[in-house]
């Protein structure tokens, strides 16, 4: 089992409104599991998605690593 870090993707105005100067593509969680399609699915019973919306999900590490290489750039 690995932790993920789960994204919700697509603009509404009810949970991730663009004029608020909201992503496309947001991190809306972490979990523990042993796949991105399990992620998504513990996810998806604490999150609230649009018709227009979607889950995915990645490693938590690599996206730890690319936020840390980020920040060090800013």
């Amino acid at each position: 089992m690995q932790e993920y870090v789960v994204y919700r993707h697509g603009w509404n105005a009810t949970n991730q409104d663009a004029s608020h100067g909201l992503p496309e593509k947001m991190a809306v969680a972490r979990v523990e599991a042993d796949s991105a399609e399990e992620a998504c699915c513990l996810a998806r019973k604490q999150l609230v998605l649009m018709p227009n919306q979607y889950l995915s999900a990645e490693a938590a590490p690599g996206v730890d690593a690319k936020e840390e290489l980020l920040n060090r750039k800013a």
